[in-house]
């Protein structure tokens, strides 16, 4: 096991005006895309140079970034319209993109072939468009791709990722890996040898093999994919390079995770899971935010609860009854909290109230923020 031991910032304040790098992952649905995009708000408003990658974002979060539908969203557009964001050149800026991951696999071919020729042979391959598009684990890589391409551009002081929601959160910390092990497994390895090569080590099964998938899927999908392979040799060094170098950025002081949660038993379960792989895999843990929490009443008094006991049905005992029904599910939620707050003990942990309506525009954003990381 091992264990990244760099600095832990004090707050989510101090991971935001520090990072290079701010990664919010976790499970589905407990309000990442929103929290990265406050988190941005937040880094702007400390002056700094901010850009937001986000995964399918509610339209409404998505109009409020300006981020329109089509190949445009894939490059960053600026944010206006941010209270107190002056636009001197000392202060901050927040800009959003929406993740294309097709766009992004098709850019990194571009960025690590020697002309436009043999990117062609790459990109036309039917092979190659069914797997930049479809195949489990490519949304997870071209994130961290992307928040690569962005980082090393050198244009922003802090890029934050909103990283794909995930049955299994992990995948997108192994992406990079994964890749790397992929280059180097005997199949790859015995596809992108030469055609006599190839032939030499191709026995009586693997022929049979061959020819039975030529018979079930035909003869030109698997030429497809031969060549496929074979044309990603001529890239793999770049390839290999690129990912054993997110790998370490991943790592680096530089770089922090913030896990998104909310109090929902399986939600929480997931999170755990995912703060366990961050330590183990020595990424540098920044923070959790929990989304989604009721509000704790304040308890009802000895002599106030006395009185109340006996209420005729009416309007007051409704509100006693309620009163009672939010304390005791305000109470479960942090129960089941305690588990993930044992675990991140050494890092923020920020809980962030169920709201009376859902963010979805800047001046939200900005309020999400100072409940996020204040004004400091």
């Amino acid at each position: 096991m091992t264990r990244n031991m760099s600095r832990v910032p004090d707050s989510l304040g101090d991971a935001v005006r520090t990072s290079e790098l701010l990664v919010t992952c976790g499970p589905g649905g407990v309000g990442k895309t929103t929290t990265a995009a406050a988190l941005g708000v937040a880094a702007a408003l400390a002056g700094r140079r901010v850009v937001v990658v986000t995964v399918d974002p509610a339209r409404r979060l998505a109009d409020a970034l300006g981020l329109e539908e089509g190949a445009a969203a894939d490059e960053p557009h600026r944010v206006d319209d941010i209270p107190d964001l002056g636009d001197g050149p000392d202060d901050g800026e927040l800009w959003a993109l929406m993740l294309d991951a097709a766009s992004t696999f098709d850019r990194l071919v571009h960025e690590q072939t020697t002309g436009e020729q043999q990117a062609r042979a790459i990109l036309d391959n039917p092979v190659y468009q069914a797997i930049s598009r479809s195949l489990a684990g490519a949304h997870e890589y071209m994130a961290i791709e992307r928040l690569h391409q962005l980082h090393t551009s050198g244009e922003w002081d802090l890029v934050i990722v909103d990283t794909p929601p995930s049955r299994h959160a992990i995948d997108l910390l192994e992406a990079p890996d994964r890749l790397v092990g992929f280059l180097s497994h005997p199949v790859y390895r015995t596809l992108t040898m030469g055609q006599r090569a190839f032939a030499k080590v191709t026995n009586a099964a693997a022929t049979m093999f061959l020819w039975a998938v030529r018979r079930l899927a035909g003869p030109q999908i698997v030429e497809d994919t031969v060549e496929f392979f074979r044309s990603l040799a001529n890239i793999e060094p770049g390839l290999r390079h690129r990912a054993e170098e997110v790998s370490v950025l991943l790592r680096d002081d530089v770089s922090s995770f913030v896990v998104v949660s909310s109090p929902r038993a399986e939600a929480i379960g997931e999170s755990e899971h995912l703060v366990g792989a961050l330590r183990d895999g020595g990424f540098p843990f920044g923070g959790v935010v929990v989304n989604l929490i009721h509000p704790m009443p304040e308890p009802l008094a000895a002599k106030d609860r006395a009185v109340l006991e006996d209420l005729d049905d009416g309007p007051l005992a409704d509100h006693v009854a309620w009163h009672d029904e939010l304390s005791q599910l305000a109470t479960a939620e942090r129960e089941e909290l305690a588990a993930l707050a044992d675990l991140a003990e050494d890092v923020p942990v920020v809980e962030l109230p169920l709201l009376a309506v859902d963010v979805h525009d800047v001046e939200g954003l900005v309020d999400l923020a100072d409940l996020l990381v204040g004004r400091g």
